[in-house]
């Protein structure tokens, strides 16, 4: 090959992979953006007993009745915590990028609202279940489990 066919073959080359490149950074910013989350945006628990119960379960030495209230306890309350901690991370992710974006003041506000109401709901659930333990435990294991969780968090 001559030297002016390859310098036009690289040109037509280069061409077309900036066209490439253009045409996908173009589907790319027509595309939504994604709220990344991450597990840092899940709130941090302000009491959460449940985890020292089970690891220490031998050395309460619960009743069989006991053993069961918590149980129960954790089925029926463990899907909506769970769908709780998924909707602040959800909430968080839209905010972040709400204030990145430069979303109007009004929609800030409205998803700061919805992640305020719903970090509530989560506190209150929290609160909830310390007050069931505190309920089914004796007072003796309700001081033990309470230590084990001040002592794990310091």
């Amino acid at each position: 090959m001559h030297t002016p066919v390859r310098v036009i073959r690289r040109f037509q080359a280069r061409r077309a992979a900036t066209a490439a490149l253009l045409a996908c950074g173009l589907a790319l910013a027509a595309a939504p953006a994604q709220a990344r989350t991450s597990v840092a945006d899940e709130s941090v628990p302000i009491a959460e007993l449940m985890p020292q119960i089970l690891k220490h379960e031998a050395q309460l030495g619960l009743s069989d009745a006991q053993r069961q209230a918590l149980d129960q306890f954790r089925k029926e309350a463990m899907p909506r915590r769970l769908a709780l901690t998924q909707r602040i991370r959800a909430l968080r992710g839209e905010l972040r990028l709400a204030i990145l974006d430069g979303a109007p003041a009004a929609r800030r506000d409205e998803l700061r609202q919805q992640l305020v109401q719903t970090e509530q709901e989560h506190l209150q659930m929290r609160e909830r279940c310390v007050d069931f333990v505190r309920s089914t435990l004796s007072p003796e294991q309700f001081a033990r489990v309470r230590q084990w969780y001040l002592d794990g968090i310091q």
